[in-house]
Formats: structure tokens, sequence, C-alpha cells
């Protein structure tokens, strides 16, 4: 039962409660009414007692409808009650039903709301762990990639110090070519000399 459908059985008792408390109230007040009439007649009764027997009967027969009626009043004033009472035992019954079992979908809702939490914080623990391996694995790539770079670092300056040894080392083949060269012209020139010579 949904809180609304509560609220409507709650209001639906106290609305019987006042309706049988109204009714009472005018059944007492009937009553009163009744007992006050009673009350003038008893005392014209005894006033006029001697001299008015048929006003006595008369009298008389009234207070016998009178106690008919107060005895059906009182009577229907219990049985009325009677069924006030089994209407709030019933109401009070189904209420306390409704609310057991609205607690009790509130309890389920509670545990699923809590497993639910309890998965969830199993997942973002998980999600830390793997964020932690992934950061670990990302700070050892990181490292290697500062070593490669170290590495590539060391490796083009030992190129440059290649390419500075193969420079000096052409410069010193093309000083050789030059001097071969020379020693050659000379050799060419000493060979002509000589043979004019002759």
């Amino acid at each position: 039962m949904t809180g609304e459908e509560l609220e409507r059985a709650i209001e639906f008792l106290i609305q019987n409660q006042a309706k049988a408390e109204a009714r009472l109230d005018r059944n007492d007040q009937q009553i009163a009414e009744n007992s006050k009439q009673i009350d003038e007649m008893s005392k014209q009764i005894q006033v006029y007692a001697e001299t008015q027997s048929q006003f006595i009967l008369i009298a008389t027969r009234t207070m016998e409808g009178l106690a008919a009626q107060l005895e059906r009043t009182n009577k229907r004033i219990v049985e009325s009650n009677a069924r006030t009472d089994k209407l709030i035992a019933e109401s009070n019954a189904h209420a306390d039903q409704l609310i057991a079992e609205s607690n009790a979908r509130t309890d389920e809702r509670i545990a699923e709301t809590n497993r639910r939490i309890a998965e969830a914080n199993a997942q973002i623990a998980e999600a830390n762990a793997q964020i932690v391996e992934t950061n670990k694995r990302i700070a050892e790539a990181s490292e290697r990639a500062a070593l490669a770079g170290d590495r590539a670092a060391e490796a083009s300056e030992r190129a440059a110090e290649a390419s500075q040894r193969a420079a000096e080392a052409n410069a010193r083949v093309s000083e050789t070519d030059a001097r071969l060269d020379r020693l050659a012209a000379l050799v060419e020139r000493n060979i002509s000399g000589g043979n004019g010579q002759s």
C-alpha cells in the first residue's frame, strides 16, 4: 500500500469515529431532553395527582413510551458502539498489515540499495587498483622512454663524432691524393727530362 492509500484509510477511520461520536452526542442530547421531559411530567403528576386522574393516565402512558424509546435508544447506542468498535478494530488490523507490508518493502529496498552500494564500492576499488597499475606502467614506460632518449642522445653524439672523424679522414685522403698527384707530376717531369738528355 502506498502512503496515499494509508492516509485515506486513516482519514476513513477518523471520519467514522467522528460520525459515531456525533451520533452518541445526539443520543445523549435526546436522552437528556427525554429525562428533562420526564422530570417535568413527574412534577406535574405530583401536583395534579389527586384531581387529574386522566392526565395521570396520559402522563403514565407518555412516560412508558419515553421509557421504551429510551430503551430502544440505549440499545441502538450499544449496537452502534459495537459496530464502531468492530470497524475500528478491522481498520486498525488492516492498517497494521499495510504498515507491516510497507516496512517489509522498505527493508527489502534498503537491503537492495546496500547491496548495490557494496557492488559499486567493489567496482570502484577495482578501478582504483587498475588506475594504480596503469600509473605504475606509465611511470615504467616514462622511465624507459627517458632511458631511450638518453641512449638516442648518446647515439647521436657518437654519430656526430663518427661524422667528424669521417670528415677528418676524407680531408687526410684528399691531402694524400694531392701529395700523390704532385709526386706523380714530379716523377713524370723527371722522366721526361731524363729522356731529353739521352
